[in-house]
Order: structure tokens, then C-alpha cells, then sequence
């Protein structure tokens, strides 16, 4: 069974976020393995974590406070596994895709990431956010992750985040999974969530797939630091894995394997949506699971529909 919490944004930001004491101990060995992938020295996380106070809100930096005080762990491991995605985000893939149907728009995707014993598959947790500025929201995540990679806005919209690397230099602003956080915590609309993700000065390069209630509203954010374009289907679909298809970008050859597949599966995904268009969720976990789609290293496989506020979630079994 997946494990399910409730944070209310109502309560004061040390008080919002409650564990069981199992998903208290999954959340601090969670810490121990980001940090082990990172690498990154006490003396660096501490600079980091200075820097991060002034580009987060003052009430997720109070979050981030209570967590240090709840897991007794100094608060820059806090920081540092928060900013997993902007720090490390070469192990982070993913294929994802948004269809018209009959009942909404099907926004679909699989969480490519790199781990060890399955542990970021066995240890994901729905999170349910009520008593927001601009209504509830769901995010998909693990214990002691505040920010967001995959979420709904029940009647406004759904987002999700794939990697992706460009040669423009990062910048002191708001880490991606605190800023996604923000849209679905304050954004009314598709419209106004598009315009912020567009506008918004980010820490890093990121593709989002942001999709709204109505149909044909899904579009393909590409991000640099500096740079925003809209990546648009002409058909009834969009579909987005590891590379920018409007911004110019170079890296060099790509060695990871999530970049070197990123453009057979994305072949892949608009062939299978060519040929079928899903109209329910079942249909979209088809195209996420086929053979030349889904990775060895998929953690998480997910079905959002923003229109009803539904959402399914899939945990593969360990490869």
C-alpha cells in the first residue's frame, strides 16, 4: 500500500509536517543515501544552505527548519537533499506525455532516477496539501522532501520535471523543486502557472510538462536559467524526455545513459501515441511500461488528470 500523508498549509510552517515513525526513519535513510550520491563536504553544505535562506520563502525555509529539529540532522543535509535536483540533476530522467480525452487531459509520466535497492520506489509517498492560497494540490514524493518534481492542482492543472542540461550558467534564484512547489501552492490557472514557470528565474535548466482542464491545454516548458521557450504539438499530444527541442543548446556528446536515450524515447513515446491515443489512465501506464520507454531505473509511473483532480500511481517492481 502507498503511503499517504496530509500537510496543512494553514498551520504554521514547524508544525505543518507530521511522520509516523517509519516514515520518519525511511525519510533520514533517504538523507544518508542523497548525501552519499552528492559527496558534498559538512563545510560546503553549510555555505549552501546560507545561500538557499535567501531564495526560498520564508515559510518553506521554516519547513526546512523543522525537519532539521524532527530528524535531529544538522539543517544544511536538509538543504543539501532538497536540492538533490539542482545540485546533481544527471541521474534524475524521465519520458512523459499529455493526451486529449474524452474525460480531460491525461497527463502521463515515468521518474527515471538512479538508486540503489529500489529505494526511491518503496519509499514514495502521496502528499496531499490542503488549505493553499489557490485550493488543494497533490504531490508525488518521498518523506522529508518539501518541495515537488510531480503534482495536480485539482480544476487548474498538473505538472511534472524531466532533466535536462544546457551550457548556460546557473544563477542565485529559487531551486526548481521549491519554485514548482510555489506554482501549485499560488497559480489559479494553466494560464498564470505557464506564465511563472516562463518567467520565473530558476537555479537551473529544467523541461515541464505543465497541463491545464481544457483541451489542448498542455505545453512543453523548456527552462535555462536565463532562457524560456513553449514546446507545442500540432496534433492532439505532447511528449517530452531529456532534450530541449526549441532552445539551442550545447553540452557536448552526452555519456549518461538517460541522456543517450532521451531522444530514442522520445521517438519512441510519439510513435506509440501516433498509433494510439489512450483515453483512460489504463491506456497511458501501456505506453509508460513498453519496452523502449520505460528504464530500469523507472522509480515511479504516474497518471495525472488536472480537469478531475484524479490521479494513479504505479510502483514497478524492483528491476
Amino acid at each position: 500500500m502507498i503511503q499517504e500523508i496530509t500537510i496543512d498549509l494553514r498551520h504554521p510552517p514547524e508544525d505543518r509536517w507530521r511522520f509516523t515513525p517509519v516514515q520518519q526513519s525511511q525519510a533520514i535513510e533517504l538523507l544518508n543515501v542523497y548525501k552519499a550520491d552528492l559527496g558534498i563536504q559538512p563545510e560546503t553544505g553549510e555555505s549552501l544552505a546560507a545561500s538557499t535562506r535567501k531564495l526560498v520563502s520564508g515559510e518553506h525555509w521554516a519547513e526546512i527548519e523543522s525537519l532539521s529539529r524532527l530528524f535531529q540532522v544538522p539543517l544544511s543535509d536538509i538543504v543539501v537533499c532538497n536540492l538533490y535536483y539542482d545540485i546533481l540533476k544527471l541521474v534524475l530522467g524521465c519520458t512523459a506525455f499529455a493526451v486529449d480525452s474524452p474525460s480531460g487531459v491525461l497527463h502521463a509520466r515515468n521518474l527515471d532516477w538512479w538508486t540503489k535497492n529500489a529505494i526511491l520506489s518503496r519509499y514514495s509517498i502521496i502528499c496531499h496539501f490542503v488549505g493553499g492560497a489557490a485550493g488543494p494540490f497533490t504531490t508525488i514524493g518521498w518523506p522529508g522532501f518539501l518541495g515537488a518534481f510531480s503534482g495536480v492542482a485539482p480544476g487548474r492543472f498538473a505538472i511534472t520535471l524531466n532533466a535536462v542540461l544546457s551550457s548556460d550558467p546557473t544563477t542565485l534564484a529559487a531551486p526548481v523543486s521549491f519554485a514548482l512547489r510555489r506554482t501549485l501552492e499560488e497559480a489559479r490557472s494553466f494560464k498564470e502557472a505557464q506564465m511563472y514557470l516562463s518567467e520565473a528565474p530558476l537555479a537551473s535548466d529544467c523541461l515541464l510538462l505543465l497541463t491545464g482542464t481544457q483541451p489542448g491545454e498542455f505545453v512543453v516548458i523548456e527552462r535555462t536559467p536565463s532562457r524560456s521557450a513553449v514546446h507545442r504539438e500540432e496534433s492532439n499530444f505532447v511528449c517530452v524526455t531529456n532534450d530541449y527541442r526549441k532552445i539551442q543548446s550545447s553540452v557536448g556528446d552526452p555519456t549518461n545513459e538517460l541522456m543517450v536515450t532521451s531522444c530514442h524515447r522520445f521517438d519512441r513515446v510519439k510513435t506509440l501515441l501516433t498509433l494510439e491515443r489512450p483515453e483512460n489512465a489504463e491506456g497511458c501506464f501501456r505506453h509508460l511500461s513498453d519496452g523502449e520507454v520505460k528504464m530500469q531505473c523507472t522509480v515511479q509511473q504516474m497518471v495525472f488528470n488536472a480537469a478531475t483532480g484524479q490521479f494513479w500511481l504505479h510502483l514497478p517492481p524492483p528491476a
